[in-house]
């Protein structure tokens, strides 16, 4: 038994307590607690926590006895102590930056918009066609039946921020084509060998940031003046004709085909058909043909123009959402709780008996 005092305890001391078998006496473990030497006096043990002592005993946060001293709290932001003396350069924000300076919007073709207007002479059809062009971005827009002539000066049918370029139809009425071509886009019209003033197609070439883009605007009527051969031996003529001068511009041919066949201005073009919906009723009327695939999304949605033929939209880019809202008049039958009450009312007062005839 140790008497009562201050005593220095060894390692080996108490593992010769342990190896004894049994607890040691009251007074024994008594002074092991009053030492700081017993589980839970506070002291972690161990090959890492001794070592953790010995640094807080070194620093004084330790008393002889292994009682805890108040530690000290620092009553700041550490963290920007810490960075203060060493800041840290924001390469998140110049990844960033790069990113949207190397964006692919410059690379895009321009966005390309077709409708057939059934007439841009109509009341404020003008005004309606300018809140697509703008609410979809557009940069060409490839109007047919115009139903423009000599007496219509192009003042009265200029959108603001767009050039407007057309090709009237000469002796009859109805008809015509117009090419919108956005302002900041050179562009001027362009005329294939062969040409004859019968055909409603009108060549634009537009010159955007990084390509050439020959825009080819056309309205086929169903019942033509020259002969359909003629017209797809023009247009034949016209791209041989386009990959000598322009060799590197993408061609895109735009408009209301009517009864041409798909596969005739595929075979005699050899451009590549885009939209795969119908524009007039169950009819696929309105098509575009490019050279190449540079756009990645065509969408026909409903013009704010008043006209029977839906507009499409081809571009590369987010999906657009359509901006024009249809509204219908449809007749509901209203029942709300009052009505369901008087019914079972009523039908609570009637009184139905059944004849039975026994045979």
């Amino acid at each position: 038994m140790l008497s009562t005092g201050v005593y220095r305890v060894t390692r080996d001391v108490i593992f010769s307590l342990r190896r004894r078998g049994g607890l040691p006496d009251l007074s024994t473990r008594k002074l092991i607690a009053q030492l700081g030497c017993g589980p839970g006096c506070g002291v972690l043990r161990g090959c890492r926590a001794g070592q953790l002592v010995q640094r807080r005993r070194a620093a004084g946060w330790i008393s002889e006895f292994g009682s805890l001293k108040p530690i000290l709290v620092i009553l700041c932001n550490r963290q920007a102590i810490e960075r203060r003396p060493r800041p840290r350069s924001r390469f998140l924000t110049d990844v960033i930056q790069h990113t949207v300076a190397k964006s692919h919007r410059h690379d895009n073709p321009p966005t390309l918009y077709l409708l057939n207007a059934s007439a841009m002479t109509k009341p404020q059809a003008v005004e309606h066609l300018a809140v697509d062009l703008l609410s979809y971005k557009v940069d060409i827009a490839v109007i047919t039946e115009t139903h423009l002539k000599k007496k219509h000066p192009d003042r009265c049918f200029n959108v603001n921020g767009y050039s407007l370029f057309r090709r009237d139809r000469v002796g009859r009425r109805g008809g015509g084509v117009a090419v919108y071509v956005n302002s900041r886009l050179s562009a001027n019209t362009w005329t294939g060998p062969g040409d004859l003033s019968d055909f409603e197609l009108l060549w634009v070439h537009v010159q955007a940031e990084r390509r050439d883009i020959m825009i080819g605007a056309l309205n086929h009527p169903p019942k033509p003046l020259y002969r359909t051969n003629a017209l797809l031996d023009y247009l034949e003529a016209s791209v041989d004709a386009m990959s000598t001068t322009f060799p590197t511009a993408t061609v895109v041919l735009a408009g209301d085909f009517n009864t041409l066949d798909d596969s005739e201005v595929i075979s005699r073009s050899a451009l590549n058909s885009i939209v795969n919906r119908p524009t007039r009723g169950a009819h696929n009327l309105d098509r575009i043909y490019v050279s190449d695939a540079c756009y990645e999304n065509v969408q026909v949605v409903r013009s704010t123009v008043k006209s029977d033929h839906q507009a499409v939209i081809a571009y590369t880019g987010p999906r657009l959402l359509p901006q024009n809202k249809s509204r219908q008049q449809r007749t509901v039958r209203l029942r709300s709780p009052t009505q369901n009450a008087l019914f079972l009312k009523q039908a609570s007062n009637l009184k139905i008996s059944f004849l039975v005839q026994l045979l």
